[in-house]
């Protein structure tokens, strides 16, 4: 294994450690300790997306012109402290702010990492399996992180547990700056404004020229509108079908996340096997097909058992469809534009989750929380049938 290949599994590894603990306990802290409504966790995440969606390309054109590197790193030393802050916020806007600071962080690391290992090993061809592999192995780093941090709220309190956790975050993108190398990127000559907005004009017409691009923004457009409201209120959900009283709430939630981990282990090996060329169509057109019947599950069965099932079931097939979509992306993306097409794609994912998460949030509090539930459902049948609509062109397009 080439060092750039170690450093990007460890990235990977150490980002899924941290962040597969910290979205379902501080999600168990806004339900249990701060007691936000529904449309009140609807719309934190809406936020996050919306400064997200302004973050994203920005940020993927300065990895594009300057360091993919320094993107990665920022993500790490601004995303740490972040994290704490999180921890210990109460009130309603302050917890907005950091939430917009987690998300503009997200977006200096979206597309340029994978733009970095693509250049370093030397062609996307090359980082296709290395990028399926790490994210089958950042699964099992996910269910050891909510483990240990988990049971470490179990023997403290969530505010510790999640400042400590932002704290590794922010120490290991401070290890980066001696340990990380960029060998393969040079930086663009034309930088300034007039850099900037070619680059953006160029990133535009690679992510709409190419027909698999253009069907892939949509699909993943559809699946932003259905996701935000399932990552939002699937917590919520469980606490109203009826959480366990004598056990520590954060204990049983970092069961259900752990194995929801180790699902999408299974299923992106799965989906590995499947997933190269344009297997990766029908992959995750499947994918999609099974995360909705998930979703309509847990959205209209009020057993917690099997509610808790359906939550494992379309949460690990969602989060096996992630290296998915940036093997799609870098297939089609050029190496002097990769990052900031790479944005381009998150830009619509955070698009779709920004008007998702207004409309079923608004739904959820005057309505029912299974409702919205029951809309993401269909969104994501979907997303599956426009996915399959990329394979008959695929060859076309690649040659």
């Amino acid at each position: 294994m080439e060092f750039a290949e170690r450093i990007y599994m460890q990235n990977g590894l150490a980002r899924r450690f941290a962040m597969g603990a910290f979205w379902p306990l501080f999600f168990v802290r806004l339900v249990t300790d701060v007691q936000l409504s529904p449309l009140q966790l609807v719309l934190l995440g809406t936020v996050m997306e919306l400064s997200i969606l302004i973050a994203e390309v920005p940020t993927g054109i300065v990895a594009d012109l300057y360091s993919r590197k320094w993107s990665v790193i920022i993500a790490f030393l601004l995303g740490g402290p972040a994290i704490v802050a999180s921890a210990f916020a109460e009130e309603f806007l302050v917890l907005v702010v950091v939430q917009s600071l987690i998300g503009v962080a997200a977006t200096f690391e979206s597309g340029a990492e994978t733009a970095w290992i693509s250049d370093e090993l030397g062609s996307s061809e090359r980082a296709e399996p290395v990028i399926l592999r790490r994210g089958q192995w950042q699964l099992g780093a996910a269910v050891l992180g909510i483990a240990a941090f988990a049971g470490l709220a179990a023997v403290t309190t969530l505010s510790t547990s999640l400042a400590c956790l932002g704290v590794f975050f922010f120490l290991y993108g401070l290890s980066l700056v001696v340990r990380m190398p960029e060998n393969g990127f040079t930086p663009n000559e034309h930088g300034g404004w007039s850099g900037f907005t070619n680059m953006l004009r160029n990133g535009w017409r690679l992510s709409t020229g190419a027909k698999p691009l253009r069907i892939l923004v949509t699909v993943i457009l559809f699946s932003g509108l259905a996701k935000e409201a399932i990552d939002r209120l699937d917590v919520q959900r469980l606490v109203d079908v009826g959480l366990p009283t004598t056990t520590d709430e954060a204990v049983v939630i970092g069961a259900i996340v752990a194995a929801r981990s180790a699902f999408a282990a299974l299923a992106l090996w799965v989906a590995r096997r499947r997933g190269t060329g344009r297997g990766v169509v029908v992959a995750m057109a499947a994918l999609f097909s099974g995360v909705a019947i998930g979703v309509a599950i847990l959205a209209n069965v009020d057993v917690l058992v099997i509610a808790a099932l359906a939550l494992v079931v379309q949460g690990g097939l969602h989060l096996a469809t992630v290296p998915l979509t940036m093997t799609w992306t870098n297939r089609f993306a050029p190496s002097e534009a990769r990052a900031t097409v790479h944005s381009f794609i998150g830009q619509a994912e955070a698009f779709g989750e920004i008007l998702g998460g207004i409309v079923l949030g608004t739904i959820a509090e005057l309505i029912t929380v299974p409702t919205a539930m029951t809309i993401s459902a269909v969104l994501f049948v979907i997303a599956a049938g426009v996915a399959l609509t990329a394979r008959p062109g695929w060859n076309a397009a690649t040659e």
